[in-house]
């Protein structure tokens, strides 16, 4: 399409849009407009399905209405602008620029594109402030989304993915968020008044200020971090960052000789911390990621590590008397370079000087654990 040929349908467009006789409603489908610069661009009720507007600048632009079907603007910047009861479907916007959209109404459900089902893929964008009343957006993948101080009052996003996502200050009054993924999510000081939040997953989300009482918690997980203090919150947080994203995000937890005695921490993401010296004395922990962690003297002192991964974990020193490990694992991993690379370097989990008096190593593989021969002599296995 040449620049004469899509002024002209602009032209047109404006004019059916005012309702003049010689307008005519822009049909711009699959057209391909990427990396052009388009501001304040009024395309509002056009048809516009599977359009390319990939790092195109779009911001202030209209396109309330539109059929914008399986439409490609990843990387695009669209700030403020209008996109209120748009079909969206399947459309992508990884990484776009979406501070104060209006996207009030929007339909972003998945579209069936070339009979397959196509995720609204919303991953690392920036929707600061904006405007998502009763968008629909069930299964969208919004992984480390900013979204902070949006109004998502009446959000409709079951099973949504919204892992690392930034929601601070954001509004979630009555959002439907059931089986969501908000795993390191940061909800600090968002208000989730009567929101749905059955099944879903809170393991390492940033809770402070957060009012759960009237939230629909039914089936959720990880709600025990809301009783830690705001630093251990948010050091869980971002280390839970870190780890899904390869260390792009986040930082790395540092939690030495941090007192968690008691706390319900079942499935935590701890994996690579560092927790020399740590108390973790009858805290919950089944299910619990503590692959490679540090917890060289640390006190596991009855301790429900049931299913938890402490492959590869360094233990020498830890204190697990009457701790329950049945069904931990405890595997070797293999290292990788800081590249990324698997190196054959094989990391087992290391025992030694451990203490494990009457614990329960019930279905517990000492095969491959470095120190195992000293434990199995002081722990005792149920009958």
């Amino acid at each position: 399409m040449t620049p004469r040929e899509l002024v002209d349908i602009l032209r047109k467009h404006e004019r059916y849009v005012r309702r003049q006789l010689d307008g005519q409603r822009a049909d711009l489908r699959g057209q391909d407009l990427s990396g052009l610069r388009l501001p304040g661009l009024k395309l509002q009720d056009a048809s516009l399905a599977g359009i390319d507007l990939h790092n195109a600048d779009v911001s202030q632009g209209d396109f309330s209405g539109a059929d914008l079907y399986a439409a490609n603007l990843e990387h695009a910047v669209a700030s403020h602008a209008n996109f209120e009861r748009a079909d969206m479907r399947g459309v992508h916007m990884k990484g776009s620029l979406l501070n104060g959209a209006r996207m009030r109404g929007a339909d972003l459900r998945p579209g069936l594109v070339r009979n397959e089902l196509q995720t609204t893929d919303l991953s690392e964008t920036k929707l600061d402030n904006a405007d998502m009343e009763r968008t629909k957006l069930d299964n969208g993948k919004l992984r480390h989304a900013s979204l902070k101080e949006a109004n998502l009052r009446r959000l409709s996003a079951p099973n949504a993915d919204l892992r690392g996502a930034d929601l601070t200050g954001a509004d979630l009054r009555s959002a439907f968020l059931s089986g969501a993924d908000l795993a390191g999510a940061n909800l600090s000081n968002a208000n989730i008044g009567q929101a749905k939040l059955h099944g879903a997953r809170l393991i390492g989300a940033l809770l402070v200020g957060v009012d759960l009482t009237s939230a629909d918690l039914r089936d959720a997980s990880g709600l025990g971090i809301a009783k830690l203090a705001p630093d251990v919150q948010k050091a869980v947080r971002e280390h839970m960052v870190w780890s899904e994203s390869g260390g792009t995000h986040g930082n790395r937890a540092v939690l030495e000789h941090v007192d968690l005695h008691g706390a319900d921490l079942a499935g935590i993401y701890l994996s690579g911390a560092g927790m020399k010296g740590a108390n973790l004395s009858h805290a919950i922990l089944t299910g619990a990621q503590f692959v490679l962690t540090d917890l060289r003297e640390a006190n596991m002192m009855h301790a429900d590590l049931r299913k938890a991964d402490l492959s590869g974990a360094i233990m020498m020193g830890a204190n697990l008397a009457h701790a329950k490990l049945s069904h931990a694992i405890m595997k070797p991993v293999e290292l990788r370079d800081p590249k990324g690379n698997l190196t054959g370097k094989m990391a087992p989990t290391n025992v030694r000087g451990a203490t494990f008096i009457d614990a329960d190593i019930n279905h517990l593989d000492w095969s491959s654990v470095a120190g195992a021969e000293e434990i199995t002599k002081l722990a005792q296995t149920p009958k």
